[in-house]
Parts: structure tokens; C-alpha cells; sequence
């Protein structure tokens, strides 16, 4: 740096500090405002406006169980935790000391006046019946003998009786020695252990030797049989006819009511159940027999694939079908 510029530059160092110096003088030297009431009103409001005033709606009080605010604002933190004091728990689970229990026995509590079992039954039974329950009303199946034989015949040695169909076999044979007794009765069980036909026509014949050796024999009336129900040591079995004139609703269907609730009264749902069908054709006797299946399957119990069906021909029927609802493994 020359001297030229030396000079320069120290007087505008000079020209600097004169006009900061000529500045302090004045601010020294001035006086300072009055307050006015205007900026005390304005500096009381501004103080009023930054600090928040508590509001009551905003405060749990003592004893109080729960509060709800409308609105809440956490400014400065972004946490927030709340500790409550809560009391310990616990349960009475004892129950003989139940208020209104009073322990007694069973069969005092059964036997009190308070207890009415048949009423609710009765009138929900007026509206309702369960298709599972006894239908003592549903008697159309006999269960006792189909057939009563009285032979009156003196002074024989030995003596049987035949029961034949209309086809001429032999369904049921009684014999004995000396006098025949004054009734034989036949529950419509055939030889081989099923059920007779109800859409068959029967007869008998007695056979008598007397001492000598003589024989003689006494045909009977025909007769029919009306439908029964036979059960013994090999399984139940339900026989019934039903008419083939209509295409449709042949089959009874109290008869089948019936025959279900036999049924569920005497054997486990787990026996298999067979609907044996006889008619002249075998279109005729799978139609019967899906009639009887669609009647019996909603009313009877365990599984639907219990019930099987066995279909037979027989071209000498025309006016009626043979029905037979049986268990056991014949």
C-alpha cells in the first residue's frame, strides 16, 4: 500500500467514528416516552391473551369416579403417562354363601310345591309334537294273534294244523298229541321267521288220526290278515298292504307314523332297518318302497342310512302290494 492510499483510508476511518459518536450523543441525550393509560390497557390484555386462564369443566374433583373432556391439548411433550390407584380385586366365589340359595336336597327341592313339570309340557305338546315321541292314539298295527283256530274234534291220538297262502305254500304248522286245545292262535310269523303277507288270502287245514289210525281232515274259511307287528329273539317285523289303483299316496301314512314309533320304542337307533316291498312289478315295488322310505326316514331315529330297501316281484298280485318294515339280518 502506497501512501496515497494510506491517507485515503484514514479518512474514512475518521468520517466513521465522527458519525457514531455524533449518534451516541443524541441517545444519550434523549428523553424517554410517557407511559400512556392506552399502552397499559394494550400490555394488560396482551398479558391476558398468553397466559390461560383454568377452566373448571376441565378438572377432576375429589371423589369423583371418571371424568369426560370435551377437549384436552398436551403442548411441550409427546408423552403422556396417567397412573391411577386401583384397588385389589377379589371374588367370593363361595357358593353356599349365594344370597337366596337355601342347600337342601334334591329330592326336597323336586317335591316342592314350586316345581311344575307337567303344565309347560302339556301346553307346548298343544302346538307342538315331536315326531319322536308315543303315539298311543296310532293302533292300526296288531300285535297280538292275526288268526284264532278252535277245533272241535273227540278222540284223537294226534293232530296238525297247516296255515297256507293263496299261492299254496305253507307259512305257519302247529302240532301235537291227544286232544287239539280249544284255541291255537297265530301271531303271523311264518316258518322261516318273517312276517306273513297282508295282501295275501290264507286258509287252513286240520289234520286228525284217532287210535286206529284213521285220518280225517277239516278245512277252514279263508281269512286275511290285518296289519300286524311280530318281534321276537331275531328282530322286529311290521307287515301291511296298501293299494296299487293310484299312482301316488298309496301308503298310510299313520301306518308308518306308527311303525317308526314302534321302532324307536323297542330297538337302538343303530340297527339296520329293511323296507321289503312285494308287488307285481318291480317298478311298482321301488315307487311303494321310496314312498314308505320318504314317510319313515324324518321319523325315525339314528341315521339315514340305516333304512335299506329289498325289492320282490310277484306277477300273480295285481290289486294290492305287501309292505313288511323289519330288523335283523333276515
Amino acid at each position: 500500500m502506497n501512501r496515497k492510499e494510506r491517507i485515503v483510508l484514514f479518512g474514512v476511518a475518521c468520517a466513521i467514528l465522527c458519525a457514531y459518536g455524533a449518534n451516541a450523543a443524541e441517545t444519550k441525550g434523549a428523553k424517554p416516552k410517557p407511559v400512556t393509560k392506552e399502552a397499559t390497557v394494550k400490555a394488560e390484555a396482551s398479558k391476558k391473551e398468553t397466559t390461560a386462564t383454568p377452566d373448571s369443566t376441565m378438572r377432576i374433583k375429589a371423589g369423583e369416579s371418571g371424568k369426560q373432556f370435551n377437549n384436552i391439548t398436551v403442548e411441550g411433550e409427546d408423552r403422556v403417562r396417567v397412573n391411577f390407584d386401583r384397588p385389589e380385586l377379589k371374588l367370593d366365589v363361595d357358593p353356599s354363601k349365594a344370597p337366596g340359595l337355601d342347600w337342601q336336597s334334591v329330592w326336597a327341592a323336586l317335591g316342592s310345591d314350586e316345581f311344575n313339570f307337567v303344565d309347560p309340557v302339556l301346553s307346548r305338546s298343544v302346538y307342538e309334537r315331536s315326531p319322536y315321541a308315543p303315539r298311543p292314539w296310532l293302533d292300526s298295527m296288531n300285535d297280538g294273534p292275526v288268526a284264532r283256530f278252535r277245533p272241535e274234534v273227540n278222540g284223537v291220538e294226534k293232530w296238525g294244523l297247516e296255515v297256507a297262502d293263496s299261492r299254496g305254500k305253507t307259512v305257519a304248522r302247529f302240532q301235537g298229541s291227544g286232544k287239539p286245545p280249544k284255541e291255537i292262535t297265530w301271531d303271523g310269523t311264518t316258518i322261516d321267521g318273517g312276517a306273513a303277507r297282508s295282501d295275501l288270502t290264507y286258509s287252513y287245514v286240520l289234520n286228525a288220526t284217532d287210535k286206529a289210525g284213521n285220518k280225517r281232515s277239516f278245512v277252514g274259511d279263508s281269512f286275511q290278515i290285518p296289519p300286524h307287528v311280530a318281534q321276537n329273539k331275531e328282530g322286529m317285523s311290521m307287515s301291511f298292504s296298501v293299494p296299487v289303483e293310484s299312482a301316488t299316496d298309496r301308503v298310510p301314512d299313520a301306518v308308518v307314523l306308527e311303525a317308526a314309533t314302534r321302532l324307536n320304542q323297542n330297538v337302538a337307533t343303530n340297527v339296520p332297518v329293511k323296507v321289503e316291498v312285494t308287488a307285481s312289478t318291480f317298478n311298482l315295488a321301488k315307487s311303494i318302497a321310496d314312498e314308505v322310505v320318504a314317510t319313515l326316514q324324518p321319523h325315525l331315529y339314528g341315521e339315514p342310512s340305516r333304512i335299506a330297501v329289498v325289492t320282490n316281484v310277484d306277477a300273480g298280485g295285481a290289486e294290492r302290494a305287501s309292505v313288511t318294515i323289519r330288523t335283523g339280518n333276515k
